[in-house]
């Protein structure tokens, strides 16, 4: 069988759709009650008698050229080889990954693409028995174009990777065996409006789908739902049939399998009603209540069922009263994140399965919002979103970004008309699709493809056909400013307090709800500040709430190669982003990062007032549900539990219950710990803290100071069972001992034997601009130098039962001599304990200082880690609220957190203490004396950490290498939204001290 299968639709800037049917809702047909009833939504495309899916193996060839395509294809000479499909060519061997943020990869020129583009050809048979039926192909993602044919005739053509096509091919089939051919082509005119921040994949990835309907069917239906003044709900079902002969349509509505109402009208083909159901008594749906009911929807002919539906819906309404959004009469918030579809071994191909882990992972994360960047999902995650109780930002699989970023002419397709038809194309083509899920809140027009005017037609558009609010971010940088909401990414915590608060800002933000559709970019170790935004979201009643960049980490996954994830450019692409695609809160398999921890409690449903004495007042910010947990706290006095105690809330939406605990207050560091449970499940956590006064002064009880001998260049400290022993050439201590254990590590990789000062961190992912300043002043090269004194005696003195030396330092890097000047105090006791104190007497003008501390590297033996401050995971000081106060044992190969790019990731703050010892005990203890610190403890230095590209790269070394920071910057989330907040921060360094008793274990 042959097919001339070769045109120019692909490259054809009046083509973008031919023979295309007209847009309709997902929903599957059934022959009988008893089939529909053993399917719910996972299951029942794949078990419909009047549904096949032609998913699974198919006939593949691919050509790299498009010129490389035979006019004429003989599929019974053409060497196919076998793929699965759903599947990417990137994924199956036929291409190498390719990733870009922004820019397209081929050089643009819209609307002009390379013709000479790569070109896969699909072949596979079915079986047709009846051609007195109706029949559909529905391709529900095919990544670019796909022109189609049926044997051995041309159907039809259609691109927008994410967006259903359906055909029509009853005037093609034959009774028995039939051939499907489908060409897809790697790009089209089309592309241009596909420049998402991915992996660029091809190929057919979602299911293909065969409708076997009889001549009389429901071709589509949409479902209106309208509340009325008495609170009741009308609810209008609208029908599309096609019909050739007179039929009775039916809609029926259940509540489970309780009936709710059943109507049924007569309809021919020259007349289509509607059924209404009036003041109908129902439970609406919300996130926290995802109430459905079934509706069924039926074509009877002559008594005899022609065919049966089943949508599940809900009932709701929204409307924007003033600046105000309100989801069935109240001030809902949107605490949300964006989702790809992303696998890391099967790319754009996620299984039902993987679908509903995600849908999951957002309600056990507090997650109440998903905005499905940038494109449409397959239908059953709306599915699966509308059962567990998900509001759904809906995108179109519009963005142009590239024509900024390479053309540097935003307006490229956004301000050409021409490109209108595209537009809209894929905005009504994602309405109808997915206009009856109950969980879409608002409708996006796409997402960074700039300008307005395109956006424009298609907001006027599809105003006509919905109530439900429509956004775009990309306005609010023109003179448009907003559609139905102001829509932002990224906007700083200040800005967003000053929206939220009401004044501060021009009027213009005050006018309509304000959202952010992208915000607290949870890069690696981060997003830093997220409770400022979430305080400031649940404190204005104009906020809506926003959407966390973003939900998974996308990267390549290799079962048995050298790497387990590759990024951008590890495939070998002539341009790519790196890795800014593993930019999310969970890693590719879906293990949580420290960041969806965090987010996880940020969002938590109830927070705490606390008042006089052990009162507490705990919020229920849920707005349609009550708080009803159980409540275990721990009271802790320097880390150790010294209560505790369970009690039960009960707190209705938006209220508030007040407990009072009975609580024996003792000196020292108090925090009460609270962990809500819903049965067994952990909702989140919160901390109430209140820190004891730092101690400033350490007494010992030693009477008589260690004996001090001298050499030329040393000073040698001898106390009971040790010495300690310092170089005043180098100013280094190149040895620190007791009972024959030794301390120091006596070959350091990070340059500096003993105690060295640090102000570098190995850059985290949201370092990724603010690290040029570090690269200006080549910061990873830093060396502690010593300005050399006169003589030893003029280092060291005997000062009352300890000896001081002192000693001055500047830190010089390979660009910058004198990065700032350091001042360092050794204070040895006889009993072995060490006061070391470092301050920064001079420093240079360091725009995001990373850190100043102390360092130590230790020998490796001493690997076991015990510290007082905030864990057990990786923190910082914007971004902590996942971490609770208390004490902590771990190794120090797990104090860091194993992210596909090495960073800096074994941070932990507001600690007291820490301890590093053997597996006999025996060690280090380390107390601040100063303020609480930044500690951290590596098997390698932050350099090598550095200059890791992956995590396997990064090997441990024959040292423990510790910081205690007095400052640390913040992690921000500057790889995308703003730097850390000036709290956590800084540009100079003088005056920052830290000082550490070092006391043996």
């Amino acid at each position: 069988m042959k097919f001339k299968i070769k045109n120019d639709n692909y490259k054809n800037f009046d083509v973008f759709k031919d023979n295309v049917l007209t847009p309709r809702s997902y929903f599957i047909p059934f022959s009988s009650p008893e089939e529909m009833g053993k399917t719910d939504i996972r299951t029942e495309r794949y078990s419909s008698s009047m549904v096949e899916v032609l998913s699974g193996e198919w006939d593949f060839a691919y050509y790299k050229k498009e010129s490389e395509l035979p006019s004429e294809l003989d599929i019974d000479k053409t060497d196919f080889d076998k793929v699965s499909v759903p599947s990417v060519w990137q994924h199956t061997g036929y291409e190498k990954p390719y990733y870009l943020n922004s820019r397209y990869p081929f050089k643009p020129n819209p609307p002009e693409i390379p013709v000479d583009c790569p070109v896969g050809v699909y072949h596979r048979t079915f079986n047709i028995d009846d051609l007195n039926k109706n029949y559909i192909i529905s391709f529900l993602g095919v990544a670019g174009g796909l022109d189609v044919f049926v044997n051995e005739k041309y159907v039809g053509y259609s691109e927008g990777s994410h967006n259903t096509a359906e055909f029509e091919l009853d005037e093609f089939l034959v009774e028995g065996e039939n051939h499907l051919v489908v060409v897809n082509h790697k790009w089209t005119n089309g592309t241009y409006l596909e420049c998402q921040d991915m992996f660029r994949d091809n190929g057919i990835f979602r299911d293909v789908l065969l409708f076997k309907n009889n001549k009389n069917s429901v071709y589509d239906f949409e479902v209106k739902t309208k509340f009325n003044t008495d609170l009741t709900y009308d609810l209008t079902v609208l029908p599309s049939l096609k019909l050739v002969d007179e039929c009775e349509f039916s809609a029926t509505l259940f509540d489970g399998n309780e009936l709710v109402s059943s109507k049924s009208v007569n309809v021919d083909s020259k007349q289509i009603d509607k059924i209404v159901f009036s003041s109908l008594d129902v439970k609406e749906w919300s996130a926290e209540e995802p109430n459905l009911y079934t509706l069924i929807v039926s074509l009877s002919k002559g008594g005899e069922i022609v065919e049966l539906i089943r949508r599940p819906i809900g009932f709701k309404h929204i409307k924007i009263i003033g600046n105000v959004f309100t989801f069935n009469n109240k001030n809902i918030k949107l605490l949300g994140v964006n989702h790809h579809d992303t696998n890391p071994k099967t790319g754009y191909v996620m299984t039902v399965e993987d679908m509903e882990k995600d849908v999951k992972i957002f309600k056990e994360y507090n997650v109440n919002c998903v905005r499905t960047s940038h494109y449409p999902p397959d239908p059953i995650f709306l599915d699966l979103c509308d059962e567990y109780g998900v509001y759904v930002v809906d995108e179109a699989d519009i963005e142009s970004h590239g024509c900024e970023v390479e053309l540097h002419k935003p307006g490229a397709c956004s301000h050409n008309e021409a490109w209108q038809p595209r537009y809209w194309d894929r905005v009504y083509r994602m309405f109808q699709r997915d206009k009856n899920h109950a969980g879409i809140t608002m409708w996006s027009l796409g997402n960074e493809a700039h300008g307005y005017l395109n956006q424009d037609y298609c907001y006027e558009q599809l105003k006509k056909l919905t109530d439900i609010p429509i956004h775009y971010e990309g306005v609010v940088r023109t003179r448009r400013w907003a559609y139905d909401v102001i829509s932002m990414m990224y906007p700083w915590q200040k800005q967003v307090n000053k929206i939220a608060n009401g004044s501060g800002l021009p009027k213009k933000f005050y006018t309509k709800p304000f959202y952010m559709c992208e915000y607290a970019h949870a890069m690696g170790v981060g997003a830093g500040g997220l409770e400022d935004y979430v305080q400031a979201i649940l404190r204005g009643n104009n906020m809506m709430g926003g959407c966390i960049w973003e939900f998974a980490d996308h990267a390549i996954y290799h079962e048995n190669g050298p790497i387990k994830y590759t990024y951008g450019g590890d495939h070998g692409e002539n341009k790519h982003d790196s890795n800014f695609c593993v930019d999310g809160l969970f890693f590719p398999d879906r293990t949580p990062h420290s960041g969806a921890l965090q987010m996880k409690n940020c969002y938590r449903p109830v927070r705490i007032v606390k008042h006089n004495g052990d009162s507490f007042e705990f919020h229920n910010y849920k707005c349609f549900t009550k708080a009803d947990y159980t409540v275990k706290w721990n009271y802790l006095v320097d880390g150790n539990v010294a209560q505790n105690g369970e009690f039960t809330l009960d707190i209705e939406p938006r209220s508030h219950q007040t407990v009072e605990l009975d609580i024996e207050h003792a000196k020292g560091d108090e925090a009460i710990v609270f962990t809500y449970l819903d049965g067994d499940f952990e909702v989140a956590s919160e901390q109430i803290v209140n820190f004891a006064d730092d101690v400033k002064v350490y007494e010992n009880t030693e009477k008589d100071a260690p004996v001090v001998e001298t050499s030329e260049k040393r000073i040698y400290i001898y106390f009971n069972g040790g010495e300690f022993v310092f170089d005043t050439a180098s100013g280094e201590v190149i040895s620190y001992k007791k009972n024959g254990r030794e301390y120091i590590n006596a070959a350091p990789f990070g340059g500096t034997k003993g105690f060295g000062i640090s102000v570098y961190r190995a850059p985290i992912d949201n370092d990724l601009n603010i690290k040029r300043i570090w690269k200006a002043f080549a910061l990873d090269t830093e060396k502690l130098l010593v300005k050399k004194p006169k003589a030893v005696t003029d280092v060291f003195k005997t000062e009352g039962n300890r000896v001081v030396i002192t000693s001055n330092y500047f830190v010089s890097t390979v660009k910058k001599k004198n990065v700032c000047n350091v001042a360092v105090t050794y204070e040895v006791y006889n009993d072995g304990a060490v006061k070391v104190s470092a301050e920064c007497t001079k420093s240079k003008n360091l725009i995001f200082a990373p850190r100043f501390g102390l360092t130590l590297e230790m020998p490796k033996v001493y690997s076991n880690v015990e510290y007082y401050g905030m864990g057990d995971s990786v923190n910082a000081p914007d971004f902590c609220e996942h971490a609770m106060l208390g004490i902590y044992k771990t190794k120090v190969a797990d104090m860091h957190e194993e992210y596909i790019k090495p960073q800096e990731s074994s941070m932990r703050s507001g600690v007291r203490w820490a301890k590093l010892t053997d597996d006999d005990g025996n060690g280090l203890m380390f107390l601040s004396l100063n303020g609480r610190m930044t500690f951290s403890a590596d098997h390698y230095t932050s350099q090598q950490c550095a200059k890791a590209q992956h995590i396997e790269e990064l090997q441990e070394c024959n040292t423990t290498f510790l910081h205690f920071d007095s400052y640390h910057l913040g992690v921000g989330s500057n790889a995308c939204g703003p730097t850390p907040t000036k709290d956590y921060k800084k540009s100079k360094l003088t005056g920052e001290k830290i000082t550490l008793l070092v006391t043996p274990q």
